[in-house]
């Protein structure tokens, strides 16, 4: 867990590719969802767009069937972004019980550079930042060699309410996660994704 543009995307794909989790990112989720054409998609493409989180009902009731099948394979898992509120917290502890919250710790002015320098290849999924993690090529993925994009809601207006709503809604889950001794934080500074990416593995693998 960790506010916007604290890397919360980034180190959890690399940890999926270095550990084969399961990997369940609520924001994309809901991103995938918004492209459909229907009442949930608007609704989320609203929340979305205010920088707002969803709500809770329509949060856990998409993410619970993925864990319910994790569970039932006995497949480790990481949880991206979710839960995000107390209610979902509460939610997640009558579905599973977890071993461990990693909690990025970023101060604000740093997750809006973040935020507002990441773009995003359409083409593989691979994420970059303009500040922290430039591709080889400006404005091309190294990967797939297909042209970036910025999120249109990767801009510093909707990045502090984005950070706003986070310090009122999410920021609780900190304190409630500390009293059950399984939250341990990592300081995000101007540091890079690697060095970031190297203390949680270091964090998971003595556990």
């Amino acid at each position: 867990m960790g506010a916007p543009g604290s890397g919360k995307g980034t180190i959890a794909k690399q940890l999926v590719e270095k550990y084969n989790y399961g990997h369940f990112s609520t924001g994309e989720m809901f991103r995938e969802t918004m492209n459909l054409d229907s009442p949930l998609a608007a609704k989320i493409r609203l929340y979305m767009q205010q920088g707002k989180l969803i709500d809770d009902d329509t949060t856990n009731n998409m993410i619970k069937g993925y864990l319910v099948e994790s569970l039932a394979a006995q497949k480790h898992f990481l949880l991206d972004g979710y839960p995000r509120t107390i209610n979902q917290a509460e939610f997640l502890k009558t579905v599973c019980d977890i071993d461990l919250v990693i909690y990025l710790d970023i101060k604000e002015n740093v997750a809006i550079k973040r935020i507002t320098g990441r773009r995003n290849c359409p083409g593989c999924g691979e994420i970059y930042n303009i500040f922290y993690k430039k591709p080889c090529r400006d404005g091309i993925c190294d990967k797939c060699n297909s042209t970036l994009a910025q999120r249109k809601d990767d801009n510093v207006e909707t990045a502090i309410s984005r950070f706003n709503t986070y310090k009122t809604q999410t920021a609780p889950l900190i304190n409630y996660y500390t009293k059950t001794n399984k939250l341990v934080a990592i300081n995000v500074g101007e540091e890079g994704v690697a060095d970031i990416f190297t203390k949680v593995c270091k964090l998971i693998e003595n556990k």
